[in-house]
C-alpha cells in the first residue's frame, strides 16, 4: 500500500516536471516566429552575396593563364555579366546582402540570449531581447 502511494507520487512528480518546460510562453512563440524569418533572410543573403563568385573565378582564371604563359595580364574582355552597370548593381546587392548576413548573425545571437532569459523565467528580459533582435534585422 505504501509502495503504491510512493509510486503514484513519484509518477505525478515526474509528469509535472516533464510538462513544465513543454509549455510554451508567449516569448517562446515570438522567438520561433522570428527565427523562421531570420532563416529566410539568411538564405537570401547567402544567395545574393555569392552572385559575384563566377566573375571572380573568371578573372582568377585569366590571371593564372597569363602567368603560365609568361605574359602580362591584359584587361579582361567584357563578359555579358560585366555589361555596363550590371556588375556595379551585382556588387551593390552583394554588399547589402553581406550586411544582411551580419545583421542576421547578430539577431540570432540575441535570440539565443532571449532563449536563456525564457529558460530562466525572465519574460521581460526575453521580450526585450526579441525586440532587440527585430531591430537588428530592421523590423
Amino acid at each position: 500500500m505504501v509502495f503504491r502511494k510512493l509510486l503514484a507520487a513519484t509518477a505525478g512528480a515526474f509528469c509535472a516536471l516533464a510538462a513544465g518546460p513543454g509549455v510554451a510562453s508567449p516569448c517562446t512563440d515570438q522567438i520561433g516566429a522570428l527565427e523562421a524569418r531570420l532563416n529566410d533572410t539568411a538564405t537570401t543573403a547567402a544567395a545574393a552575396s555569392s552572385g559575384g563568385q563566377a566573375v571572380a573565378a573568371a578573372r582568377e582564371g585569366q590571371a593564372m593563364e597569363a602567368r603560365d604563359q609568361n605574359r602580362p595580364v591584359s584587361p579582361p574582355p567584357a563578359v555579358p555579366f560585366q555589361a555596363e552597370g550590371r556588375e556595379a548593381q551585382a556588387t551593390q546587392r552583394a554588399a547589402e546582402a553581406g550586411g544582411g548576413g551580419d545583421r542576421v548573425m547578430q539577431a540570432k545571437a540575441t535570440l539565443n540570449r532571449a532563449r536563456s532569459f525564457d529558460a530562466q523565467g525572465n519574460s521581460q528580459g526575453c521580450m526585450d531581447a526579441v525586440e532587440e533582435a527585430k531591430r537588428q534585422i530592421g523590423n
